[in-house]
């Protein structure tokens, strides 16, 4: 009697979906109890897994935690990229990927709360994403300047001050505590923003 080792493609079909189990009860848990409050038991346990597995995956919990904002992330991208075409004006595309910004950060405010307090102890968790999300709306600012649809305006300092008004309102710091929740934040920024870049 032989045993016949399954397919490639079905171990394969297997580890992504433990890989998948793991971030998504990571997800849970960072919501629920907080990123400190979450050990990698309570993840195993919770993904129906062993440490041992988990640790076969993810070298750490700020590993994990990468994963899960990345996997927001590429959902709030996905959201920007069904809600536009080719025909959609610069403006209507630069206020539709910061309202998309501002749910993100929105509905993730407890774990990237959690992911700032680590990037201060070592290496910025989203260092990546940061620089990928400044580049594009950098390059929608340079191109929406150059075909005369923008008002010409500092790109790089307009840009780290559109993602610092959305990201600190979602959340709620400073002058915008309160607010985060509130449906007309968004609204108003997306007036703001409109006024300051076609203006007259």
């Amino acid at each position: 009697m032989t045993t016949e080792t399954p397919p490639a493609g079905r171990l394969e079909r297997r580890k992504a979906r433990t890989r998948a189990s793991i971030i998504e009860a990571a997800a849970a848990l960072f919501h629920q109890r907080g990123y400190g409050e979450t050990s990698i038991q309570h993840i195993a346990e919770l993904a129906d897994t062993g440490v041992g597995t988990l640790y076969g995956y993810f070298d750490s919990k700020d590993e994990i935690l990468r994963e899960v904002l990345l996997l927001a992330r590429n959902e709030a991208l996905e959201g920007y990229l069904a809600a536009i075409d080719e025909q959609t004006p610069t403006i209507d595309r630069i206020c539709t990927a910061l309202r998309q910004v501002g749910v993100y950060v929105r509905n993730n405010r407890t774990i990237l709360i959690a992911a700032f307090q680590i990037s201060a102890r070592q290496r910025p968790l989203d260092e990546e994403q940061a620089v990928w999300v400044y580049n594009a709306f950098a390059t929608m600012l340079h191109e929406g300047i150059a075909s005369g649809e923008l008002r010409k305006v500092p790109v790089d300092t307009t840009v780290r001050m559109l993602l610092g008004a959305y990201t600190t309102a979602m959340l709620g710091l400073a002058a915008w505590k309160g607010r985060e929740d509130d449906p007309k934040t968004l609204a108003d920024l997306d007036l703001l923003t409109r006024g300051m870049l076609v203006g007259a």
